[in-house]
């Protein structure tokens, strides 16, 4: 970087290392030399600036909604997606939980949970939304015991609690990869509860038209036809507006909107709808480190 801009390298590292806070980029040291690369966009410096100095500013709220109408395929389309669609607790067969989706499992591992505000809801609100949802619903990361509660660090006790209420309510689980957190393999560390509405994610899909959002789970909703009451409660809840109904009010399932997420499952009334594996073929291999999962998005981009 410096030969190519003509600038002293001590003064590059300076300027490079100014942009680390704000998560613009990354920084590793190998062989006693310090390497620089691009931060992602989403998960990364965007939540930085919503969460930091931006928090308030209407301009880089719009500033954003525009970028993504104007460029959102080029973040959205390549898979492995952003974050991962997990499946709500409970719409899954015991024998089809992996330790990617299984939450009930993390919430066992840690005693302190740290809970944030929806950075697309803070986003949202600068441009008048209406969404009814709860604002504080997104990370559920576990910390370390010992660690002091406050507003947005919870006991198990009052994180499960929090979290079983945004379940209840319908909000899609948007896992993030076990690396992020420094897992050594794959497993739910935790996720963002998203809402259709302010979800820049599943908005991708609802409102700029794109056919990628979130990585979908490894499995579809599939009605059981002979069982639906045709009350409309998977339609009125789902995120993605994949169901309708047919003539008769029996779900109908659009797969090629559905994202796996099983909030259509725990609502049914009627236990008419379930979770069905996707073939080998469609199978999500949840990458290992950030490097895999960004070498995997690159090989699809030209």
């Amino acid at each position: 970087v410096a030969s190519r801009t003509h600038i002293p390298e001590g003064k590059v590292k300076s300027l490079l290392d100014n942009l680390l806070p704000r998560r613009l980029i990354r920084r590793r040291v190998s062989s006693g030399r310090a390497e620089y690369r691009l931060g992602p966009f989403i998960i990364g410096w965007y939540e930085a600036l919503m969460y930091g100095q931006m928090r308030n500013d209407i301009e880089f709220a719009t500033l954003f909604e525009q970028y993504m109408r104007e460029g959102g395929e080029r973040i959205m389309s390549p898979r492995p997606g952003i974050l991962g669609v997990v499946p709500a607790r409970g719409s899954l067969k015991k024998e089809l939980l992996e330790s990617y989706y299984d939450i009930d499992a993390h919430f066992a591992r840690h005693e302190r949970f740290q809970v944030l505000d929806c950075v697309c809801r803070i986003e949202r609100n600068l441009l008048g939304s209406k969404c009814s949802m709860p604002v504080k619903r997104c990370g559920f990361r576990g910390l370390p015991p010992q660690t002091p509660l406050s507003e947005h660090v919870l006991d198990r006790e009052q994180a499960l609690k929090l979290f079983t209420q945004l379940e209840e309510e319908g909000h899609v689980h948007t896992g993030f990869y076990g690396f992020t957190s420094g897992a050594e393999t794959p497993q739910f560390v935790g996720c963002c509860n998203c809402c259709g509405d302010c979800c820049g994610i599943l908005r991708a899909v609802n409102d700029w038209g794109l056919a990628e959002g979130p990585q979908r789970s490894n499995y579809r909703a599939v009605p059981k036809a002979e069982s639906c009451i045709a009350c409309g409660d998977c339609v009125e809840g789902c995120q993605v507006h994949a169901i309708t109904q047919d003539a008769e009010g029996v779900a109908v399932v659009n797969r090629d909107r559905c994202i796996g997420c099983g909030l259509c499952v725990i609502r049914c009334p009627g236990d008419a709808i379930e979770l069905v594996p996707v073939s080998r073929e469609e199978w999500f291999d949840v990458p290992s480190s950030f490097e895999e999962w960004e070498e995997r998005r690159l090989s699809q981009m030209s």
